[in-house]
Order: structure tokens, then sequence, then C-alpha cells
């Protein structure tokens, strides 16, 4: 009897520790009945022992380690300007946010992946690109020192359409991540603007001036904003939207945080 009731003692005194057990078991049995695999092209991924359900050739193909593009607006061109706040692809632009941080190239997988996650039945993919995000540009993230997260939204009629904006899963992992505020409605889109595929360059600016409005409330004084969207190609949306924090919130910084970034030939299909 005693050696029975100090087993109780002992199981009682540590529920954390049979907790834990019983999850690692249940994870063991749901692994042997539906084997993890990648949620971008459905590969096998074995034990997937760090959790990120990518394979390593889609990580691979998906972000490098570290981006080497220019820092204020994210293009590779900036690679051959010298050192200076903007590069060939920004020079004489007047964007409203002052970095970019991408995580890729808008081609080939990483391409794939922006388009399945436009749709509900890619929510998965998108809480897998965003653990990607954090693990490859996190600490880029962390070295700008963002006050809170803002997704850029959708208009209601598409987001009916497509029910989900990958902006807001990919701004609420960077969010939990740098242990900041998410606000995912301190920005609205007040303007059903044509989808900016469909435009050149040029009219892609006009399209988008005025489509945002502020939730009521929004006082960002002297805050430093993360905006976060799935592409950037001109930057025409983030810098409606970067210039609407800053003039009508009274952000003092704007920063945008992107799966893609689109340069050249990818120029004229990104979305």
């Amino acid at each position: 009897m005693a050696t029975g009731t100090g087993q109780a003692q002992s199981i009682a005194a540590e529920p954390g520790r049979w907790q834990r057990r019983l999850v690692r078991w249940g994870r063991a049995a749901v692994d042997l009945l539906f084997p993890p695999r990648c949620a971008l092209c459905d590969a096998d991924l074995g034990d997937a022992e760090d959790g990120l359900l990518l394979c390593g050739s889609c990580r691979e193909q998906m972000g490098p380690n570290e981006w080497p593009g220019c820092l204020r607006c994210g293009a590779r061109s900036g690679l051959a300007a010298p050192a200076g706040p903007h590069c060939p692809a920004c020079r004489g632009a007047r964007f409203s946010f002052d970095a970019v941080v991408p995580l890729g190239s808008y081609g080939g997988v990483l391409r794939d992946a922006v388009l399945r996650m436009k749709r509900a039945a890619g929510e998965p993919l998108s809480a897998a690109a965003g653990e990607f995000f954090v693990r490859r540009r996190g600490g880029r993230m962390v070295s700008l020192e963002p006050d809170t997260v803002i997704p850029i939204p959708m208009h209601w009629r598409r987001r009916w359409v497509r029910r989900t904006n990958s902006p807001d899963l990919l701004a609420d992992r960077l969010a939990r991540f740098l242990g900041v505020p998410l606000l995912d409605r301190a920005l609205r889109r007040c303007r059903n603007t044509k989808p900016q595929k469909d435009l050149p360059p040029r009219e892609r600016f006009r399209n988008v001036r005025g489509a945002f409005s502020v939730g009521a409330g929004r006082d960002l004084r002297g805050a430093r904003v993360l905006l976060v969207d799935d592409v950037l190609t001109t930057g025409a949306t983030c810098n409606e939207a970067a210039s609407l924090l800053k003039n009508a919130c009274g952000a003092k910084m704007v920063f945008v945080a992107v799966l893609a970034r689109a340069e050249g030939d990818d120029r004229q299909n990104a979305p």
C-alpha cells in the first residue's frame, strides 16, 4: 500500500511529464496512420523531426539562407549598387515604406506556393510558409524592432470568393514570433480594385490609390509597423498602405515583410 501511495504521489507531482508523454504517443500514432508530407509538393517527410511540413528540396528553392538584395526595396538588383540607401531598382522612387524583408524571388516553387496560398485549400501551406519565413528571416525582422504587425487586407467580395487571405495567416505567425500585437483590422480594403497582375507597372499605383481606409480608433503614433503581404512587385500596394499608416495613424516607420519579391520578367505575371 505504501508503495502504491508513493507512486501516486510521484505521478501527481509531475503531471507535465505524463502529459508530454501522452502528446508524443498521440503524435506517433497520428504519424503512423497519416505520415507527414510536404505541404507544397506532397513528398514523404519521414520523421519530420523539426515539425516544419516542407521537404528539403522545397525549402532550398523557396528562399536562400540570406537574401542578397537591397534593404530598402528588397530587389536583388541592389547587389550591383554602391553602398547607400537606394539601389538601381528604387533610386528615384518615393516609397512610403522604409525597408523590405523578402523570403525569396517570385518564380518557380515560391510562385507556385504563393498562388496556392490564395485559396482556402492552401491554408496548411500558408502555415508552413509562415513558419519557414520566421526561420529564414526572423533575425532580420527582430533587428527592425517592430511594435506591431499589420497584414494587407483583402476586399470582402474577393475574400468571400477565396475564403482566405494568406497575408492574415503570415502576419499572425510573424506577430507570435516577434511577441508583438497583431492588428488585423487596422487597415480595411474599402475599394475592390482590379487585380494588379492585369495592369502594367505604371498603372498599379493609380489602381490602389485610395483603396484602403483606417479602422476606427487606430492610433499608431510613433510606432514601428511590420506590414505583411504575399508578393511585392512594383511596391504600389504596400506603398499605399504604408502612406496611410504614417499620414493617418502616425506610424513612425513601416517595414514590409513579403514571401516573394518579383523582378524583371516575373513582374509581368506577378499579382
